[in-house]
């Protein structure tokens, strides 16, 4: 008969679901300040703090607010929670919930949707929608080091599929083709937002959502990213890169006919598409234009850490908390903060 395994850690609790929210909040401040307590507020940093035990209180609403564990820092002598500027700051929703969604976002190789967090968890569709591109704005990539070596890069649309049935679409075609009208493929290309990714050979991924992509962007954009004088190039034959073998040496694939010669080809970077394609249509279904970029950021996060274990990921992100969301997470704000 086979024993109970013994627990192995804090992360084994946090997967187990037996982490409680005292034990969560004692976690995370062990992470976030491994050397001792500093002070997040601006302009301070003090290392000189203390611990204060609130009371539970009544709020005006009527919802009773239980203990809190602040910190009063001696210098700026203000009060300060664990959760003080990070992604988690002025939020009611249970910081053990916080850390257990973050973990199944950093272990689900192709996502999970705010619909079934808000099942699972008991919150609203609105909460658990602002939860979790909350965790991917923390997800954005903070290496701002050049990509080199070989890197491949490549362009592609995401968007709903064809609509209409097959046959109707034939002759919307046929019909297009000698009456001057808008064809069904460009109107359905018309719906689709370009995206444009980076990606080194073995190594990191760059993704960008591009609306209205040109090749001045494309070029801006490799230029940006990609190491002068370390860097060999390889795309299709796509005339956003042309003029880019001034630059970077550069080696081009026709995909007319043929997908490798040598070790020219852009499979790594298309098995990455097909990833962030999957995971957009079986997990998300639709994500409109507006809020393309933290999930291209999301799936980008765990394509760069995937040669580490789930609970290293999951310890890198806490790595990435800091800042405090403080911007309305609208279309505007969340493509700004992607880019």
């Amino acid at each position: 008969m086979h024993s109970e395994p013994k627990r192995k850690g804090d992360l084994q609790s946090l997967v187990d679901g037996t982490l409680t929210e005292a034990d969560a909040r004692a976690l995370l401040e062990s992470w976030r300040w491994p050397n001792g307590i500093v002070c997040p507020l601006p302009h301070c940093g003090g290392s000189g703090a203390y611990r204060i035990e609130g009371k539970a209180k009544k709020l005006k609403s009527g919802r009773m607010q239980g203990p809190r564990s602040l910190y009063k820092c001696k210098a700026c002598k203000r009060q300060f929670s664990v959760t003080k500027g990070t992604i988690f700051e002025d939020s009611k929703v249970p910081l053990r919930t916080w850390l257990i969604v973050m973990y199944r976002m950093c272990s689900s190789k192709k996502g999970v949707s705010a619909r079934q967090i808000g099942r699972e968890f008991g919150l609203t569709p609105e909460s658990a929608w602002f939860l979790c591109h909350r965790v991917r704005h923390a997800m954005r990539d903070q290496d701002t080091t050049p990509l080199s070596g070989i890197v491949e890069a490549n362009e592609t649309w995401i968007g709903g599929r064809p609509r209409g049935h097959r046959l109707h679409r034939a002759a919307a075609i046929h019909r297009a083709k000698y009456k001057g009208e808008k064809s069904p493929r460009t109107i359905d290309m018309e719906r689709k937002t370009p995206v444009f990714g980076i990606r080194e050979r073995g190594g990191r991924v760059r993704v960008m959502p591009m609306p209205g992509i040109t090749q001045h962007q494309v070029e801006r954009k490799l230029l940006e990213n990609l190491l002068r004088g370390k860097t060999r190039l390889i795309t299709d034959e796509h005339k956003y890169y042309h003029w880019i073998s001034g630059a970077f040496p550069h080696d081009v694939i026709r995909h007319n006919s043929e997908y490798v010669r040598g070790d020219i080809h852009t499979q790594g970077i298309e098995s990455f598409w097909s990833i962030l394609k999957r995971g957009i249509i079986g997990t998300y279904h639709h994500v409109d234009a507006g809020y393309l970029g933290p999930y291209t950021a999301e799936f980008a996060f765990r394509h760069n850490t995937r040669e580490i274990t789930d609970a290293e990921r999951f310890r890198a992100l806490i790595g990435q908390i800091e800042g405090r969301v403080d911007w309305y997470l609208g279309k505007q704000a969340s493509a700004s903060a992607s880019e």
